[in-house]
């Protein structure tokens, strides 16, 4: 097991807490609510939905777990807007069909990628609630954006391939370390991911 460890994804240098308290006593609820977001990504990311608390994430940013279900309702609605937040397939999907697998490996391997919903939605499986909302958010943010974009055949089944190629990837380059002394993602590994997504995309 020492060797097959959920790395988390890294602290932000920045204090959230720190921007709302930078705010006027009259609070500013759109920037409030980004606060809320960025803090229940980084803890859902880190910690699981079930190792994670509403005041867990309150404490974070240093209000109430009031005003955390005054915004969102639920622990579940923090969640879902928290990961719904992060999925913008739109910004994935390139321009040139043939150049597909390329552009989407490129990004997956660019040092600025935001590793949180990967991480939030494998954590959610352990959880009955999260998982429900994770499923509803990738069919809604990912899979059915990508079908209508790849076309027939097959659209779906396409879509979903190219997202477990993704999600795969991710998952055994950033998150779990099989490989403990590989710096980075081994170059014949990348190649394949290019070529399958292309394959995919080209149908």
């Amino acid at each position: 097991m020492d060797n097959f460890a959920l790395v988390q994804p890294p602290r932000r240098r920045y204090s959230i807490a720190m921007d709302l308290a930078a705010q006027p006593k009259q609070r500013n609820a759109p920037r409030t609510k980004a606060c809320i977001l960025k803090a229940a990504q980084t803890a859902f990311a880190r910690g699981g939905y079930s190792q994670t608390g509403i005041r867990d994430i309150a404490d974070m940013i240093g209000v109430s777990s009031t005003i955390l279900l005054r915004y969102f309702g639920t622990k579940a609605g923090l969640f879902e807007a928290a990961l719904l937040d992060l999925m913008d397939i739109e910004k994935m999907i390139p321009k040139d069909r043939a150049q597909f697998g390329r552009q989407i490996a490129d990004l997956l391997l660019h040092p600025a990628l935001n590793i949180s919903p990967h991480a939030m939605i494998t954590l959610a499986t352990g959880d009955a609630e999260a998982r429900e909302i994770a499923v509803r958010a990738l069919r809604e943010r990912a899979l059915t954006p990508l079908a209508e974009w790849l076309g027939p055949p097959n659209a779906e089944a396409r879509a979903l391939q190219v997202i477990s190629l993704c999600t795969g990837f991710v998952l055994y380059t950033y998150q779990l370390t099989v490989i403990p002394d590989r710096d980075g993602a081994d170059p014949k590994m990348v190649e394949w991911l290019v070529n399958s997504l292309q394959a995919v995309a080209d149908a």
